[in-house]
């Protein structure tokens, strides 16, 4: 149900087309002034949260939507609002959970789907969730220009996802067979030395593909335990095959295969970790803003 205005009806729709002419500073000060007078205007607190979003003042935009939300609590854009703000403050999981209930408010509301779209990724790390959110905003709206750039991100997330699963698969196979061409090769045999050759071309692939691909922001932990484990022992098949192939003796593939196995599952393991890392900071760092930011919210 949308809020009621009031008396105030000229003043927040003068400052409704200040805003559309991005005049924002003039927007804030009519609201400001309206909202001394009338402080229970629903609608006045939620322009001045787009307002102050536009002037970047994210922290106050938090604060009057979520007087917006106070007094009226089925607003589903003063939800959106303080959303997209706390999304721009790195409150993930904040930002999550007023996206989420933007969509059980309004399942069809494109900019929320494309809001919690975006929110799932940093804080469930859900890739199929994430564009199925996507999916469903295009639908309602196939002119969406957030929808579609966050269609493009996925499919950029997708390649960098392959790239960095390839990267666990291929890194330690690579290591792997070089190190035991030099432990093989004694200068007399011939049939080890061909290892070192696909294990240079693939170190110098990674190399190059890894200053895109690992810094990547968001991509890492993307990676779930199976996949990590798949590509472990997708890099011990690598290297134990590579390895019998030059030497023709089980023990010496089986090492090296185990060997991979190890390694790969070393960096698997490190992302997950990174990637529960940052979850654990980000929830900790929302537990302790919450209280302060339900406190201020109801400030005039």
């Amino acid at each position: 149900m949308e809020p009621q205005s009031g008396n105030g009806d000229d003043a927040v729709a003068r400052a409704r087309e200040l805003v559309r002419a991005e005049q924002f500073g003039p927007a804030i000060e009519l609201l400001r002034e309206h909202l001394n007078a009338r402080p229970d205007d629903a609608i006045a607190w939620r322009r001045l949260a787009g307002a102050l979003i536009g002037l970047g003042d994210h922290a106050a935009a938090v604060d009057a939507a979520g007087r917006a939300i106070d007094i009226h609590p089925e607003d589903v854009a003063a939800y959106r609002y303080r959303a997209l703000a706390l999304l721009m403050l790195k409150r993930d999981r904040e930002s999550y959970a007023d996206a989420k209930r933007a969509v059980e408010l309004a399942p069809d509301d494109h900019e929320a789907l494309t809001l919690l779209a975006r929110n799932v990724v940093e804080v469930d790390r859900d890739v199929a969730r994430f564009k199925e959110l996507i999916d469903r905003a295009l639908t309602v709206n196939p002119d969406s220009a957030p929808a579609r750039h966050l269609a493009r991100q996925y499919r950029r997330l997708h390649r960098r996802k392959l790239a960095v699963a390839m990267h666990l698969v291929i890194l330690p196979a690579a290591i792997v067979l070089l190190v035991g061409w030099f432990a093989v090769d004694t200068g007399r045999s011939t049939a080890a030395r061909w290892m070192v050759w696909p294990c240079l071309v693939a170190l110098a692939v990674i190399l190059v593909r890894g200053v895109f691909t690992w810094s990547a922001r968001g991509v890492l932990p993307m990676l779930t335990l199976p996949q990590v484990s798949a590509a472990a022992s997708a890099a011990g098949i690598v290297a134990a095959g590579a390895g019998y192939g030059a030497t023709r003796g089980a023990p010496t593939a089986a090492v090296l295969g185990l060997t991979a196995v190890a390694i790969s599952g070393a960096f698997g393991l490190l992302l997950l970790r990174h990637g529960a890392r940052h979850s654990r900071l980000s929830e900790e760092s929302t537990t302790g803003r919450r209280s302060s930011s339900r406190d201020t919210s109801r400030m005039p």
